[in-house]
């Protein structure tokens, strides 16, 4: 069986990435911290700071892997507007020092790319369309895909928005944000104008595993099937959850205060993704009850 590198692995997407390739593939894990957060004892864990060369040349040397799935980030967009050094360390300086250090090895590439490489004013928005991110979140992601671009590497570009799951000791994603508030009776603030196409966890890991098995190599897009406004989005997570929605507030983007721009629409549209694989990531009701079964097998 290939070997397959994923970093970031103690994130939702990492653990999502470890839980689906597992079976087919031998899978090591890296990340920042000192131990894996994740439950599958029998996969190989190494502590790696992306932004430190000689960490990443020496992890390479080690496991010598096929393919590099590269889920670490860093993610907070308001965060990457005031420590802007850092985000292009994790975000950019990390993609560089992973292409250094594997060159003789030649795996395949996979990098997490996201929907603020857009300005929002043109959605939905496919493959083909011109970046023009307006935070610097967005503008570090833009920097990683054109270095990826650039190089020898066989890879692959999944942009996605909106991820949503559960997995162990994860931070909040905007809807375990919804139910933990709501369950807790908190009222919360959503606000009505930014659109999106949100993403159930395991759906990217899907589309990942299925362009890779089929070595559809390039630049995709893969993300929920629908395009909601993010109150919208909160209520239905409210109602599939029973949940008490007259807690959640409709606001505007300008009342909120957030540091960093957002576009306004960035929804995708997938047509390319399908085209290739032939298979479809969940809408948003399905999604949400697939992650809730998921939290009620998981207790």
């Amino acid at each position: 069986m290939k070997k397959l590198l994923v970093f970031g692995a103690n994130g939702l997407l990492g653990q999502s990435v470890i839980r689906r390739f597992k079976e087919d593939f031998v899978v090591i894990s890296s990340s920042l911290n000192k131990k894996a957060s994740f439950d599958y004892t029998d996969i190989p864990y190494y502590q790696t700071d992306l932004t430190v060369r000689y960490d990443v040349a020496d992890l390479m040397n080690e496991v010598k892997p096929d393919i590099i799935i590269n889920t670490a980030a860093m993610t907070d967009v308001d965060l990457c507007e005031s420590e802007r050094e850092a985000a292009w360390k994790v975000n950019v300086k990390a993609i560089e020092n992973i292409l250094e250090s594997c060159r003789n090895l030649n795996p395949v590439i996979v990098q997490i790319s996201a929907d603020y490489v857009f300005d929002g004013t043109n959605a939905p928005y496919g493959e083909t369309d011109t970046m023009n991110p307006i935070n610097y979140y967005g503008r570090s992601k833009m920097s990683a895909e054109n270095i990826i671009k650039n190089s020898s590497f066989e890879y692959i570009i999944a942009r996605t928005q909106v991820l949503y799951g559960t997995g162990n000791s994860v931070r909040n994603n905007f809807v375990t944000w919804v139910i933990n508030a709501l369950r807790k009776n908190e009222k919360i603030s959503v606000v009505n104008d930014q659109r999106g196409t949100p993403t159930y966890v395991h759906d990217l890991s899907e589309g990942i595993y299925k362009l890779i098995q089929q070595k559809e190599f390039g630049l995709y897009h893969i993300s929920g099937s629908d395009s909601i406004s993010r109150y919208d989005f909160a209520l239905k997570i409210a109602e599939i959850f029973n949940l008490n929605a007259d807690l959640i507030e409709e606001i505007d983007s300008e009342q909120l205060h957030q540091a960093a721009l957002r576009p306004a629409n960035s929804s995708f549209t997938q047509n390319k993704f399908i085209n290739r694989t032939r298979w479809q990531t969940h809408g948003i009701a399905d999604g949400l009850k697939l992650l809730k079964a998921e939290l009620e097998q998981n207790g």
